[in-house]
C-alpha cells in the first residue's frame, strides 16, 4: 500500500490525486529537511500518510482570512491595518504537523556534521 492510498482511505473526500501528490511531496519533503536524509524510509510510510491528512485537515479548517493579525484600530475614519505575518500559512501548517511528529522522527534522524 503507497501513501497515496493510505491518505485517500483515511480521508472522506479527499482532494483529486494531483493535489495529494502535492500535499506527499511537501510533507516528504519536511520529512527529509527534518531528519536529513534523501530518502524516507518505508518504516515512515504511515507516520508520512498520517501527518499528510492532517496537513489536509488543517487547511481545511483554517479559513485564509484569520492568518491575518490586526496591528492597529483607528476609529475616527475607520482604519483597520493588519500586521503581515513572517511566515505563510502553509509554513506554520507544515511546522504545526512536524512539532507533533517530532518524536517518532527523531528516530530517523541523521546527524549532520
Amino acid at each position: 500500500m503507497t501513501v497515496l492510498d493510505i491518505v485517500k482511505t483515511k480521508l472522506d473526500n479527499p482532494p483529486s490525486d494531483d493535489r495529494l501528490l502535492l500535499y506527499i511531496e511537501e510533507v516528504g519533503q519536511a520529512i527529509k529537511n527534518f531528519c536529513n536524509r534523501d530518502d524516507i524510509p518505508d518504516e515512515l510510510k504511515y507516520v508520512h500518510a498520517n501527518m499528510v491528512v492532517d496537513m489536509i485537515r488543517l487547511e481545511r479548517k483554517n479559513d485564509p482570512d484569520s492568518s491575518q493579525v490586526v496591528k492597529s484600530i483607528k476609529e475616527g475614519d475607520v482604519q483597520v491595518a493588519f500586521d503581515t505575518a513572517e511566515k505563510s500559512q502553509g509554513e506554520k501548517a507544515t511546522e504545526a504537523i512536524l512539532n507533533t511528529y517530532q518524536t517518532q522522527l527523531y528516530r530517523f534522524r541523521k546527524m549532520r556534521w
